[in-house]
């Protein structure tokens, strides 16, 4: 690759590599541009287009159109490529005089001749046709930049989650236009939650009566004698994200809501007094179940009319008619972390139904303090996006910067809502001078959501930019046991391609 020399470790070496590279790049014909190469063989091309040959210009070598190679890299017109023009800016002025006029053999020494009166030498071509790419540019504003061997700013970004998770993402690479598109190079990583308690988690079950009817999963959770209904799911899903609660160290403190067309909240302590927040591995009998768990397992629901509710410690019950009020559910949650201890507050809320009484969800939310509510739409009739005029799971989470997770397989409820207080990158987007977001999430190396701490490579074809400077912005959606935040990485960008950040 060409470059300015590095003067590290190694020096020597680097150094040999490079003047054999030149070496061998100067025994060709003059009408074969000294940046050509093939993708597996930097100093071999073939005389004809060929599907393997790159640009070694600047940056990843990048593909070429027939038509480029024809017109361009194997003719003497190469001298007044773009790409051409940028990449001999980078190679020390020595090394490319070598390439284009190979020094003369060394003559034996003679005489020194009477000294004739000192002539200005001429600039070489590509010189002044390259000086006069850069008074344009400069003319321009700071496209000058771009041409100076791609100095172009670092696209590297990076920010911290509520819970203090790393979150970064990285713009690399454009290749340059082929087929009337261009290949995006990205990446994006999420860190490891650091494990300080210092969330509060509220469970929010849907109990009303249709939780009883439909495929579920989870056995007999709550030992009312029907197997693996919805409410079963719901209390098994709960169960695991409590544990991942307690292994993750995350979490300070967890509350446990249930709702139909009124909600109540659980007792999760034995002493006097109703306990609606307590450790999520508190254990005050001793018995080997956290409290939490114990309370999970003694929901219950039953038919329109009858009242749903815990039974321990103490039994709570709230009304059951013919309506499911969101809104109920979402103010007990809220009136729960009034007196939260934690720096955030998290709430996870799941409904098999559509949102039929009580009030608007944007009249309750947001809490006091703040709450994240992350929405789950459990069964085939449940949906994020919901007809009601009242609300539904993906409006409540876009007002407070959650997201809706629709599970159509409630078999996979315990495994998704495991996820919930782990670290993960959840959506990748792209835009293109400020343009409408474009999802990237077919475009990644694996499958999203992706839990830290882990990286995903980017790679898209964006559609062939047209002439003139264009910005690129690749923004990064994560989410952990503190909600949900996103960090943007941006870098200028223009139809030719190239780098788009530092080393």
């Amino acid at each position: 690759m060409f470059g300015r020399r590095n003067r590290s470790k190694g020096e020597a070496d680097r150094e040999a590599d490079r003047t054999a590279l030149f070496a061998e790049l100067a025994k060709r014909p003059d009408t074969v541009c000294p940046f050509l190469g093939m993708a597996d063989a930097r100093t071999e091309f073939t005389d004809g287009v060929d599907d393997r040959h790159r640009c070694y210009a600047f940056g990843d070598p990048a593909e070429l159109s027939a038509e480029q190679q024809t017109k361009v890299c194997l003719q003497r017109g190469y001298g007044n490529c773009p790409r051409y023009l940028r990449g001999v800016l980078v190679i020390p002025t020595e090394e490319l005089e070598a390439l284009r006029r190979p020094p003369p053999p060394i003559q034996p020494r003679t005489a020194a001749p009477e000294p004739e009166p000192r002539r200005r030498r001429a600039l070489p071509a590509w010189l002044l046709t390259a000086g006069t790419v850069l008074i344009a540019a400069a003319a321009i504003g700071g496209a000058a930049v771009w041409y100076l061997g791609q100095r172009v700013d670092s696209s590297a970004a990076s920010a911290t989650l509520p819970a203090g998770t790393d979150l970064s993402a990285e713009l690399l690479s454009l290749s340059a236009p082929h087929g009337g598109s261009q290949q995006l190079r990205a990446t994006a990583a999420i860190g490891e939650t650091t494990a300080v308690a210092r969330t509060s988690l509220i469970y929010v079950l849907d109990l009303s009566g249709s939780t009883l009817e439909g495929l579920g999963c989870g056995g007999d959770a709550n030992g009312d004698g029907a197997s693996d209904t919805p409410l079963d799911c719901e209390i098994a899903a709960a169960t695991a994200l409590n544990e991942q609660a307690v292994e993750s160290g995350t979490v300070v403190e967890v509350g446990l809501v249930g709702f139909a067309t009124g909600a109540v909240t659980a007792d999760l302590a034995g002493a006097d007094g109703a306990q609606s927040l307590v450790s999520p591995d508190a254990d005050e009998n001793g018995n080997g179940t956290p409290d939490v768990i114990e309370a999970l397992r003694s929901a219950f629901t039953g038919a329109r009319g009858a009242s749903v509710g815990f039974r321990a410690f103490s039994q709570e019950t709230a009304e059951n008619t013919r309506t499911t009020a969101f809104s109920a559910g979402i103010s007990a949650a809220c009136e729960s972390l009034a007196g939260a201890q934690g720096d955030n507050s998290l709430v996870v809320f799941l409904s098999d139904g559509v949102n039929r009484g009580g009030d608007a969800i944007d009249s309750v939310v947001p809490c006091e303090p703040t709450a994240v509510f992350q929405t789950f739409a459990t069964g085939l009739d449940a949906a994020c996006a919901d007809p009601s005029e009242l609300g539904g799971l993906q409006e409540l989470a876009e007002l407070t910067n959650g997201t809706c997770t629709a599970v159509t397989d409630v078999t996979q409820l315990p495994e998704i809502l495991e996820a919930v207080v782990s670290p993960q990158i959840t959506g990748i987007q792209l835009t293109v001078d400020g343009g409408a977001p474009i999802d990237l999430a077919d475009s990644l190396s694996a499958t999203l959501p992706l839990s830290g701490p882990t990286s995903v490579d980017v790679t898209y074809g964006l559609p062939a930019l047209g002439s003139g400077s264009h910005e690129l912005c690749l923004t990064v959606l994560g989410s952990d046991a503190g909600g949900t935040g996103s960090v943007r990485s941006c870098s200028p960008a223009d139809a030719d391609g190239g780098r788009l950040t530092t080393d």
